[in-house]
């Protein structure tokens, strides 16, 4: 197989079937069946805890060789599109987008060495660094490019998946960032656990992509499926992950709901947009009352059984699902979202 888009076969790929990364659950809904470029791709959500993947799903060692050699391209040809493969744009828009969390969110950072998991091409952690020169920086992208165009560009970045990362970081971590990566993960939950065992103070800066909101904004659940999204969260979902490992959320933000001017002022300071961008520490607990506890065994690990399985009520699952349900994606789609409706309703006179 050689490093060119067309030669990626996603149907001959080996898959897997998978259970609940977040709660062990294998009673699963199915979705949707296709994804956003008519790919053969089951979405499912779980019955207890609302988490919504792909199932069956590429093995560990297909998404590597996948996003080591095809991502950018497969992303180029999904949008019809050259600009997934312009890594100087894309580090610029990251660096626009480091220095906007810093300056938003910055106040609740810690100080140190500040690690990106899925740092592409280093660019949020150069803007980071940029407004806090006090940061030291570390990246880990699995990309061979992008880590390579990072450390051309004085980011240190190791070239590897999340999941086959086994070194020890240089220091301990003061922060750990997922930009626009948390979907790509094969082990959200690993990865949240990881972060609560490695930070000491400090701050879990997560920003994701709201699954709902971009099946609205599209029409459809369809729309927002793409086979580099093995994980897909809406802020239920994302609350409940973090809250299951023993953080405790100190800022949040869903831009699904706010209006049209906000979403442009934020675009205008380089902030993401259809994002939930969360930030999590570790609970502060007095000397007396002993260290800050580990998370909780993980139901897969034969370590013993979690005392609370993380999952939602029924009524916050009916109401997850109820908001997923096609025919309301398509309405809130067709009243909100449809350039053409809107044309029409200004064209009517009606506001």
């Amino acid at each position: 197989m050689t490093d060119n888009v067309f030669d990626f076969n996603y149907a001959g790929e080996r898959k897997e079937n998978i259970a609940c990364n977040l709660c062990g659950g294998s009673s699963l809904s199915i979705l949707a069946r296709r994804s956003k470029s008519g790919l053969s791709v089951e979405t499912k959500m779980c019955r207890r805890c609302g988490l919504i993947f792909i199932s069956p799903r590429m093995t560990r060692a297909g998404y590597d060789r996948y996003y080591k050699f095809y991502y950018r391209l497969d992303r180029n040809v999904v949008k019809g599109t050259t600009v997934e493969t312009d890594l100087e744009r894309n580090f610029r828009a990251a660096v626009r987008f480091g220095r906007a969390l810093a300056r938003r969110f910055g106040n609740l950072f810690g100080k140190g060495l500040t690690v990106d998991i899925g740092s592409s091409t280093g660019g949020v952690l150069a803007g980071l660094r940029e407004v806090m020169p006090e940061l030291k920086v570390f990246g880990i992208e699995p990309s061979a490019a992008e880590s390579g165009y990072a450390n051309a560009h004085n980011v240190p970045t190791k070239t590897i998946l999340f999941e086959d990362f086994k070194e020890d970081l240089p220091e301990p971590p003061g922060n750990i960032f997922c930009v626009q990566s948390l979907n790509h993960l094969l082990d959200p939950l690993g990865f949240v656990e990881w972060s609560y065992r490695m930070l000491g103070g400090g701050a879990l800066v997560l920003v994701v992509k709201n699954f709902r909101h971009q099946a609205r904004r599209g029409g459809s659940l369809e729309a927002a499926v793409q086979i580099d999204h093995v994980y897909m969260f809406t802020p239920e979902t994302l609350r409940l992950l973090v809250e299951s490992a023993g953080f405790e959320i100190i800022a949040l933000e869903v831009d699904e709901g706010r209006s049209e001017s906000a979403l442009r002022a934020d675009r205008a300071e380089g902030m993401s947009r259809h994002h939930i961008r969360l930030v999590a520490r570790k609970p502060e607990v007095s000397a007396a009352a002993g260290p800050v506890r580990n998370p909780p065994p993980r139901i897969s690990d034969g370590a013993g059984k979690r005392e609370r399985v993380p999952k939602l009520s029924r009524f916050s699952w009916w109401k997850l699902r109820l908001s997923l349900y096609p025919p309301l994606v398509k309405l809130v789609y067709l009243l909100k979202y449809s350039r053409r409706l809107s044309r029409l309703r200004r064209a009517l006179g009606i506001v």
